[in-house]
């Protein structure tokens, strides 16, 4: 699956996932503009490293949308095509995100835990920053001994990542593109890390 993260304009982006086995997705715009890293980017990266199958790319590799994806509308399929591959789509989706259990939580909790870390080294010391780095600790907090383990393990894989993506998403120019294979975390010409 290759996942096209399109800087769009100043503060916006947009995001497109071909797939082998189902119709090319896109969301425009998508949420969580930043211009070091976009939110979505955030959670590539950590459920792949964590090898997450129910978050939001696992789902989308298993044929689902992640509730937010659209059907691309462009491409070679009639209208009637479209439309049929549109309800199916979210139908699976729909499916999928039911089933999502404790790893589609672990995705979100884990994103804003690595979120949180890599970038607290780049902000100013403020009330702000700190009661941001507090509820991160709380979240972490509510993880199992477990899953705690498993992110502390991760998590020099995912700095070097973020680290490598950030900049290559801060080198991109409105309308340009950075292609990233799911889920091995390699750019398409390159691989991360």
């Amino acid at each position: 699956m290759k996942v096209h993260f399109i800087r769009s304009g100043e503060r916006r982006y947009s995001m497109r996932i071909e797939r082998a086995d189902g119709p090319a997705l896109v969301m425009d715009p998508a949420p969580g503009f930043d211009p070091d890293l976009p939110h979505d980017m955030v959670h590539f990266i950590v459920e792949a490293a964590l090898g997450l199958k129910t978050g939001v790319f696992g789902q989308i590799a298993a044929g689902g949308d992640a509730g937010s994806f659209h059907v691309d509308t462009g491409g070679d399929l009639s209208v009637k095509e479209r439309h049929r591959a549109a309800r199916k789509q979210v139908a699976r989706g729909a499916k999928l995100v039911k089933a999502q259990g404790r790893e589609g939580e672990l995705s979100e909790l884990a994103a804003f835990l690595f979120d949180m870390d890599w970038r607290s080294g780049q902000r100013p010391d403020s009330a702000a920053q700190r009661a941001a780095l507090g509820e991160a600790e709380r979240v972490r907090q509510s993880l199992s001994a477990e899953e705690r383990a498993r992110i502390d393990a991760a998590q020099p894989r995912m700095f070097a990542a973020l680290d490598e993506l950030s900049g290559w998403w801060r080198d991109l120019q409105a309308g340009e593109a950075l292609i990233l294979e799911w889920p091995t975390l390699r750019r398409i010409d390159q691989p991360i890390g």
